[in-house]
């Protein structure tokens, strides 16, 4: 099994544009999320760092319990998408945009719920300490890339849509609640893009 995650020198090549065009939401809810890389310099490193993921408290309405990257929907005063998810990793978990460093982003996300998902990928500061920040966040999680990419953590499951259909999906046994869904599956390709085999 793997006790560290080197992170490619070359990542951010490896990702898309930052300003790459987005595609048309149609009717789709436009939203953003950042995964934050986080060196923690008291456990890990650039080469073995963690992933800032934040559980949605239970009172929500959407996603209630759900793991998930910091992020949501637009406000008015949010001049891009990139705006509202270094806004959201701000207002969600305290890291400042300051404190982050965009690298790219990673193919759009659309899910049953009827968001359409952009994800950055950035490293947030060694200095920085992600920490709950807002009433919508239950707790804060920083697994380490190395543990999320150990054999027999990833596997696909099949979930019940809201529609009633059924459909395949990511998920990561990283405890309770599980990694599913979306950001799973922008888990997945951050991964596999690390690697080299997307």
């Amino acid at each position: 099994m793997l006790s560290s995650f080197t992170v490619p020198s070359d990542l951010a090549a490896r990702l898309d544009p930052v300003d790459a065009p987005n595609p048309d939401p149609g009717p789709l809810q436009a939203a953003a999320v950042i995964a934050l890389l986080w060196p923690d310099g008291l456990r890990c490193s650039h080469d073995d760092p963690r992933l800032i993921l934040i559980e949605r408290s239970r009172l929500l309405r959407a996603h209630a319990g759900q793991l998930a990257f910091p992020g949501g929907k637009p406000e008015p005063g949010d001049t891009s998408l990139l705006a509202t998810a270094l806004r959201e990793a701000e207002e969600e978990v305290a890291v400042l945009p300051s404190q982050i460093q965009i690298l790219g982003r990673l193919p759009t996300v659309s899910t049953p719920s009827g968001f359409m998902i952009v994800p950055f990928v950035a490293w947030a500061d060694a200095t920085s300490r992600p920490t709950v920040a807002s009433s919508e966040v239950h707790r804060v999680l920083s697994p380490r890339l190395a543990d999320l990419a150990k054999p027999g953590v990833h596997r696909r499951i099949t979930v019940q849509t809201p529609m009633g259909g059924r459909r395949s999906t990511h998920c990561f046994d990283i405890g309770e609640p599980p990694l599913w869904g979306a950001t799973a599956q922008m888990v997945w390709e951050l991964i596999e893009r690390m690697r080299g085999q997307s």
